[in-house]
């Protein structure tokens, strides 16, 4: 299993670079919804243990037999080199059945391959524990959008929506005019309608499957950046330019005071 893991990753590695690198082409020519989707498929073949191959090779080819020629000293009788040979074969062959190594190089690549994998999702899973259980207590209720109910949370800096089972939508501790809560709304509403905390997910456990892959982290970023740009198209479709200008200077304002605290933090 170790060994078609390293196979396919090192194969999509190949893929996810090419495609990364044509970044620029693909935004012209596709949407960042269908981004998304590219994305999403090679996490999917990334988490699948199997090698796709012919049923039936269309040529086979069968080696030729190895042969091995022994050379005999001419100073010594034969019949005393072969008894020689033999007792040592059988001499050989009895500290090979006594000697048995602890672990194999397999088995301790392993071991390491599934204790990096198994700490990678660790970290994550205790990290959002502990989010969870720092705003549990802290968050005050304010309505409800299209089934979706909200939240306010002086902990965060920019609005974000938690919960597998339960979703909820939790914003940051500060006044919203009525149009810049309708565009967050909206925007937060397209990801849980598309299940893109699964979709996180997903990266996620792509991540720690290949955790020692860069290649697969970089990929898990740009499809972060793809899954917000699909919103952002979903939120402003066929919607009319005043709109539109809305909604872009809502983000931009979002994104100002995001980085303002951070820069003053």
């Amino acid at each position: 299993m170790i060994s078609t893991l390293l196979e396919i990753s090192v194969s999509m590695t190949v893929v996810i670079i090419v495609a990364l690198c044509l970044t620029p082409a693909l935004e012209k020519r596709y949407s960042a919804r269908g981004r998304r989707l590219l994305w999403l498929l090679f996490a999917i073949r990334l988490l699948a243990p199997v090698n796709i191959s012919l049923p039936h090779a269309p040529v086979t080819v069968t080696p030729p037999e190895r042969v091995v020629v022994l050379r005999t000293d001419a100073s010594l009788p034969v019949a005393v080199m072969t008894e020689n040979a033999r007792r040592e074969a059988a001499a050989g062959e009895a500290n090979s059945a006594n000697y048995a190594p602890l672990f194999t190089l397999e088995q301790a690549l392993g071991a390491i391959y599934f204790f990096g994998a198994a700490l990678f999702m660790l970290w994550h899973l205790l990290a959002y524990w502990r989010f969870c259980a720092a705003i549990r207590g802290k968050t005050e209720p304010l309505g409800e959008f299209e089934g979706l109910r909200y939240f306010r949370c002086p902990l965060l800096d920019s609005p974000i929506m938690t919960g597998f089972f339960r979703p909820a939508i939790l914003l940051p501790d500060r006044e919203f005019t009525d149009d810049e809560l309708n565009m967050i709304l909206r925007h937060e509403s397209v990801h849980y309608r598309r299940g893109d905390l699964w979709y996180k997910l997903i990266m996620l456990a792509a991540c720690a499957v290949h955790w020692f892959n860069p290649a697969v982290h970089l990929m898990a970023r740009r499809a972060d950046k793809d899954l917000e740009y699909s919103c952002d198209e979903a939120v402003v479709k066929n919607e009319d330019m005043d709109f539109r200008k809305r909604y872009s200077l809502a983000v931009l304002n979002a994104m100002r005071r995001k980085t303002e605290k951070g820069a003053s933090e």
